[in-house]
């Protein structure tokens, strides 16, 4: 009797079963086939549409936004244009700039060690009523995380006692606003409207 596999067994009920083995080479895989199958997965995988973005900032000189739907309703007045949310990382060009175009300076200090830096970077600084507030401004982040005389000087300068600390200055680098830890987005949009109202 031959098994499946090639080996056999004897037939005979009486003798005991007895098993010769076989062995088998590995079945060599042709690469053409195996790019061949490759190749069908990734188109596969990228005939997918990805779902549109609701908001796309294009990085130059002056940047653009482009909304997915309408922002506001038909026959509404218009408003003033909007502004991605781009962080500045340079204190003095964040001032001079702020200085420069009359807009208030959002100033953010952070750090990557703090639960509540992070949980506002997911919820506040990412939400769409940030990203698309319509009032100009200038937002600086500075980084407090690593121990270091530069983080000590932010600190000091800033008079920051815990982090986060996000302070709204006018246009003429007077403080408006001073939150405290994780604040919420209403918190900021609130200090920013009170920044650009401030004569």
């Amino acid at each position: 009797m031959t098994l499946p596999g090639g080996g056999s067994r004897s037939t005979d009920p009486q003798s005991p079963a007895r098993f010769r083995l076989v062995r088998f080479s590995k079945p060599a895989i042709d690469p053409r086939a195996f790019v061949l199958a490759a190749s069908a997965c990734l188109v596969a995988c990228a005939a997918r549409a990805p779902e549109p973005a609701p908001v796309v900032a294009i990085v130059g000189g002056a940047p653009a936004v482009v909304i997915v739907g309408d922002p506001e309703p038909k026959g509404a007045a218009s408003s003033p244009s909007l502004r991605p949310w781009v962080w500045e990382t340079d204190e003095p060009r964040a001032r001079a700039r702020a200085a420069r175009e009359g807009v208030p300076l959002v100033v953010h200090l952070s750090a990557a060690w703090s639960a509540a830096s992070i949980a506002m970077a997911r919820e506040v600084w990412s939400d769409p009523r940030i990203q698309l507030q319509r009032t100009p401004l200038v937002a600086l982040r500075i980084d407090l995380t690593d121990e270091t005389p530069d983080a000590e000087l932010w600190a000091a300068r800033y008079g920051v006692s815990t982090v986060p600390t996000t302070l709204v200055l006018d246009a003429d680098g007077r403080e408006v606003a001073r939150l405290l830890g994780a604040c919420t987005v209403e918190e900021v949009l609130a200090a920013i409207r009170k920044a650009a109202a401030d004569p």
